[in-house]
């Protein structure tokens, strides 16, 4: 008979194994412990779970509580308040010993035939963490097939982020619930009978899943996408695994220079107000624009917009004070120094203090190292995400803080950072999509296109084009029609008023039809898809907003802007995907690609690779097995430095 539920000798744990490997796929879960538990790669693993047909398994190793026997009361200090240091009784649940369990050695030695197989598909939820955090154990990170019903559900439904979470799947599915408790945050605390049936369910319900979805996935036209993001993951799995290499020292040097500048930016904004307010304040900082600065207001709050639709009197505070309300205002100084002051706050608190772990919380730099939580599924448009922390979004590089900020990040001694990035890769998917147009031209004659947009506008030829021209107008104008920016946004970015916003847009319109053609065209094709409106993108992944037939004026607006842009968006993610797979698979062993932020790759490698590694990144990125799919040319901006902020 096969060996069910917990496993705690060798024989039954073999016993299983052998029957594991007669399957096509299995499910597995792990369970992690520890001050650095979510990071995989660090974390100790103490539970693991796998089920396939028939059978499910759980194999503990190493949790300490056992079932639950009395309360008890145990004197404890008080940690701080006028008592501290004096002892109190404290209630505590007392525990038996845990049953005698296997160690992850023996665990792991059993298993490595089973995770080392190359025909068996290793199945996860959010399988990428369960694989790094076993690969310490194994030797190796387990070779794919991989599948991940996280994965398949987000590419069934991107827009429900949280059915995609395994336990509001089952629900939802089968009417099944467990874990009220959530024991999975701290197994440890939890007792060995409460654990077990958790892990158990776990993989259990993950095995149910798979059946379910694979069946929606394969066979349809969203398998060639599926199979990319299984490839990615594989490339995802070895970016956690390498970490990136941080400079501790330049980091604090980095966080005092910001301490400082956000005093000087603090300072700023009272002196030119005229006396100190609560800079965190909406309130506040609507009396101080608004009413003592005489800004005129224009963009209303999400309850003032609920009060203009009922037909209520709006008053000062329906209006927002949000960035891009600060922006359009500047020539005004406490709203540069507000935007100053919000800019340098958030770099301090989001990435500097959080990678240092100030405030009693456990530092994301270990051992000299950030392994970021990539996702490839954190958004709706395909492309990634990041998290523990999060590197996809720092400021501008051309900024001081963007500059700041990545000299942190350097490259292995004796070796060099490979650091690609596409150029303007969103104006080269519209162009592709269009194929005419002097958007079209610029690429196709090698006129930077920004310079081209700036001089149609301007009714100049491009080489009259100056600097700031190409930035406030052609860059402007590019990432409006790209994102749908209003016009409050475009005059700030391109330093006009509101009416010269207008006339420019309305200018681009005239000089650029064939955009505004397709942009429309677009929409309605999407609008007239069924059973709800969807556009797919270069590589077949679907994008669905169902407010795009919205009565509300507001909502199908605003649906009409994140479709067009998810076209734009979801072809540049499908090619930075596509791209990443293909140079992992050329790279050499010592070489590994470490960062992804938007269109940009970075790679390292030792020094004497790096001319090398340059060349794999360039047809990787450009070469012909990905430029036969759009129709402009592919080309990247590449640089070999020693910190990030140098390719730039």
């Amino acid at each position: 008979m096969l060996p069910q539920g917990i496993i705690l000798d060798e024989y039954s744990l073999t016993q299983a194994v052998n029957y594991f490997l007669t399957q096509p796929s299995f499910v597995f879960d792990t369970e992690t412990i520890g001050e650095h538990r979510d990071q995989p790669q660090h974390a100790p693993v103490t539970w693991i779970s796998l089920a396939t047909e028939g059978v499910c398994i759980v194999v503990p190793m190493g949790h300490e509580k056992g079932e639950f026997s009395h309360l008890e009361k145990v004197p404890t200090a008080y940690m701080s308040g006028k008592k501290q240091g004096q002892l109190y009784n404290k209630t505590v649940k007392k525990y038996s010993k845990a049953p005698e369990q296997l160690d992850p050695a023996t665990v792991f030695r059993i298993l490595r035939p089973l995770f080392g197989s190359e025909t068996i598909i290793k199945v996860g939820h959010d399988v990428l963490f369960d694989l790094v955090a076993i690969s310490k154990y194994l030797g190796f990170v387990p070779p794919g097939p991989y599948a991940d019903t996280k994965i398949m559900y987000w590419l069934l439904d991107e827009n429900d982020r949280q059915g995609s979470w395994l336990k509001p799947m089952i629900e939802r599915r089968l009417g099944f619930t467990y874990d009220t408790e959530s024991i999975g945050a701290c197994v440890e605390s939890h007792p060995f009978s409460l654990v077990a049936y958790y892990s158990y369910c776990d993989s259990k319900m993950a095995w149910l899943c798979y059946n379910w979805l694979k069946d929606q996935i394969i066979g349809t036209d969203l398998e060639t996408i599926y199979n990319l993001e299984m490839s990615v993951l594989s490339v995802m799995t070895g970016m956690r695994l390498a970490g990136v290499r941080i400079d501790t020292e330049r980091l604090a040097e980095f966080r005092s220079e910001l301490v400082e500048k956000l005093t000087e930016a603090e300072g700023r904004i009272y002196q030119s107000a005229g006396h100190k307010f609560n800079i965190n304040a909406n309130r506040q900082k609507s009396d101080v624009l608004f009413k003592e600065q005489g800004l005129k207001p224009w963009k209303l709050t999400t309850g003032g917009k609920k009060k203009k639709k009922a037909g209520l009197q709006l008053d000062l505070y329906d209006y927002s004070v949000d960035a891009d309300v600060l922006a359009s205002y500047p020539d005004n100084p406490v709203a540069t120094a507000l935007i100053d002051y919000s800019k340098i706050n958030k770099i301090l608190t989001t990435y500097v203090d959080a990678w240092l772990g100030n405030n009693g919380e456990s530092p994301l730099i270990i051992d000299g190292y950030i392994h970021a939580g990539f996702q490839q599924y954190g958004t709706v448009t395909g492309r990634f995400s990041c998290r523990a922390p999060n590197l996809q979004n720092p400021p501008r590089p051309h900024t001081w803080l963007g500059k700041g900020i990545r000299s942190c990040f350097v490259a292995e001694p004796g070796g060099k950072l490979v650091v690609a990035d596409y150029s303007q890769i969103e104006l080269v998917i519209l162009s592709h999509y269009i194929g005419e147009g002097k958007l079209y031209e610029a690429f196709m004659t090698g006129i930077d296109p920004h310079t081209m947009t700036a001089a149609m506008v301007l009714g100049k030829e491009p080489d009259e084009v100056t600097k700031v021209e190409r930035q406030d107008l052609g860059k402007t104008l590019g990432f409006a029609v790209v994102y749908g920016a209003g016009i409050g946004k475009v005059a700030s970015m391109a330093h006009l008023d509101v009416a010269g916003a207008r006339r420019v847009l309305k200018t681009h319109e005239q000089m650029f039809p064939e955009i505004h053609d397709f942009k429309y065209n677009v929409i309605q094709y999407a609008r007239s898809r069924k059973p709800v409106p969807y556009i797919k993108t270069i590589l077949g992944r679907n994008r669905r907003i169902p407010e795009l037939n919205s009565k509300s004026e507001e909502y199908r607006m605003g649906a009409e802007r994140q479709m067009f842009n998810s076209l734009i968006q979801g072809g540049a993610g499908d090619l930075i995907k596509l791209a990443m797979v293909r140079l992992d698979a050329m790279l050499p062993p010592e070489a590994k690609i470490v960062l992804t932020v938007h269109d940009e790759i970075v790679v390292s490698c030792p020094e004497h690779m790096a001319q090398e590694v340059a060349k794999l990144m360039t047809e990787a990125m450009t070469g012909e097995g990905i430029q036969n799919l759009v129709r402009v040319p592919l080309k990247i901006d590449l640089h070999i430095v020693d910190r990030w902020d140098q390719a730039k």
